[in-house]
């Protein structure tokens, strides 16, 4: 974690500031610290590999037991979850090589956790929309400078879309360690991930951000007007309210897979009770981008729009301007590198390569089935100008299958 860090970080349960023990064993330099535990005026808490660790579940006090002991690698073994040793050596051995990919090491992972989702996440309908809507808003917010936090972030694939936006780099905030761990790793690298427990106070100064949001998880936390509050709180600086965003959270008056602990339109608009809240039928907004653009958030749907759509999205802000149709992004250099989507199954057919649209299995298909809207369940590129592409040249040849996320801008070692 950046030693600055320090500056906005909070007790979750009395509020206090921290600092590093530094009676106990840490590691750090001028501008970070690897290892370590923070100290308040109540509670004490680990700093595991660079992540701190803002929870005291059971692992967060083992972990913090290894790192008095000076047992860094034990306590991110307890982090990460992995109980039996023969796993833990996987993935260690997994982390350890610096030609892993993100794949190899949630492979490494087991197959407890949620890999297939995250691999294929940067084309699916849920990511899509809220790209636009995070990049729209974000940019308009943030323009004169400001920092972004993204909460219940999960493996940083919205936070990504911040990382060029945030100043300084935005904090990435969710309780399961792994996720964020590899989020720093791959997918935004330079984001500063917090491990912490949405349900709770969240472990932030008043007024730290800018730009607070939440995306594709907001039906799953069960506290949900103390979450808004929170979301309200750190967003709530001097001269300015800030902004908050809640993307794809789903209707409660309509049956989605994984569909949580949703609320009502109505009940979601009551939890914003000094702010005023716009809110967004999730299918508007992605006929705006499969029709590529404007997303139109100067729309008011009607409440039989939003009643009857699956997914919703919430933009609390007093920046006028984000009210208003934003041209979606045209593709341009990428972050990490241009790939074919991880969806397709490829052959090579002399110079050119044939892709074919395979879901991973039925459940993915139900759920995300949608991105037929964009993604051709068949196609073919030529092999010259995907390297071209990839070798740093104009996207205008391949600029449509860009546009269909037939081919993604992914982390460099994705897959």
């Amino acid at each position: 974690m950046r030693i600055d860090t320090l500056e906005i970080l909070r007790c979750p349960f009395c509020g206090g500031p921290l600092e590093l023990v530094t009676s106990l064993f840490h590691s750090r330099t001028d501008l970070e610290i690897r290892d370590g535990v923070l100290a308040c005026e109540c509670c004490t808490f680990p700093v595991v590999d660079g992540i701190p660790v803002m929870h005291l579940r059971p692992n967060a006090g083992l972990a913090r037991s290894h790192v008095e002991q000076g047992d860094p690698d034990l306590a991110l073994r307890a982090m990460i979850g992995l109980e039996r040793p023969q796993d833990a050596e996987r993935f260690e051995a997994a982390a350890r090589t610096s030609s892993s990919t993100f794949r190899d090491i949630v492979e490494a992972m087991g197959s407890g956790f949620e890999g297939g989702y995250f691999l294929y996440r940067f084309s699916d309908p849920t990511f899509v929309v809220s790209q636009a809507v995070v990049r729209a808003v974000a940019s308009t917010v943030l323009r004169q400078g400001g920092r972004a936090i993204d909460m219940c972030g999960g493996s940083g694939h919205i936070t990504r879309s911040l990382l060029d936006l945030s100043t300084p780099p935005p904090v990435l905030a969710d309780l399961y360690f792994s996720k964020i761990w590899l989020a720093r790793r791959f997918t935004a690298p330079g984001c500063e991930p917090v491990c912490c427990d949405g349900n709770g106070g969240f472990p932030f100064e008043r007024g730290s951000f800018a730009y607070a949001m939440c995306s594709d998880a907001f039906m799953f936390i069960w506290t949900k007007r103390g979450f808004i509050d929170e979301m309200c709180r750190v967003v709530d600086r001097a001269g300015s309210p800030g902004t908050v965003v809640v993307t794809h959270t789903h209707n409660q008056l309509v049956w989605s897979p994984s569909h949580g602990n949703p609320l009502t339109p109505t009940g979601y608009r009551g939890l914003f009770e000094t702010r005023r809240v716009r809110s967004f039928a999730e299918a508007g907004l992605f006929h705006d981008v499969v029709a590529g653009g404007p997303l139109d958030l100067s729309r008011g749907d009607s409440g039989a729009a939003l009643d009857t759509d699956p997914a919703l999205t919430l933009i609390a802000t007093d920046h006028a301007r984000v009210f208003s149709k934003h041209a979606l992004e045209a593709p341009g250099a990428p972050r990490g590198v241009y790939r074919i989507n991880p969806l397709y199954e490829t052959t090579t057919e002399g110079s050119r390569i044939r892709l074919k649209l395979r879901f991973p299995n039925e459940a993915y298909e139900t759920e995300y089935g949608a991105c037929r809207a964009y993604l051709p369940d068949e196609t073919s590129i030529e092999s010259a100008a995907l390297g071209r592409l990839q070798a740093g040249g104009s996207t205008d040849e391949l600029s449509d299958l860009i546009k269909r996320r037939a081919i993604v801008d992914l982390p460099r070692q994705y897959y």
